[in-house]
């Protein structure tokens, strides 16, 4: 039996009520931190703020090397003479 909401176990709804509802009384559907109040789980709490502060230093630049030099170098090699073996 329910009283306020509570039970013996918890609210009945934990997540719904968390959720942020627009005018039309529907959610809306986009990142966590825009369709809820606060993180639902421990594991969202990681990145909740991080799209509201978006300070310099915490965006990385990263470069990926797509290949290196020995894997051109054996492409190469191997276009010119399909015999080639590294080893």
């Amino acid at each position: 039996m329910a009283f306020f909401g509570l039970t013996h176990l918890g609210y009945q709804n934990p997540i719904g009520d968390k959720l942020i509802v627009s005018s039309r009384g529907s959610p809306r559907l986009w990142a966590p931190s825009e369709l809820y109040l606060m993180p639902v789980t421990d594991n969202q709490q990681y990145g909740w703020l991080l799209s509201q502060r978006a300070e310099p230093w915490i965006q990385v630049k990263r470069y990926p090397v797509k290949h290196s030099e020995m894997t051109k170098f054996v492409t190469e090699m191997t276009k010119t003479d399909p015999e080639f073996t590294l080893f």
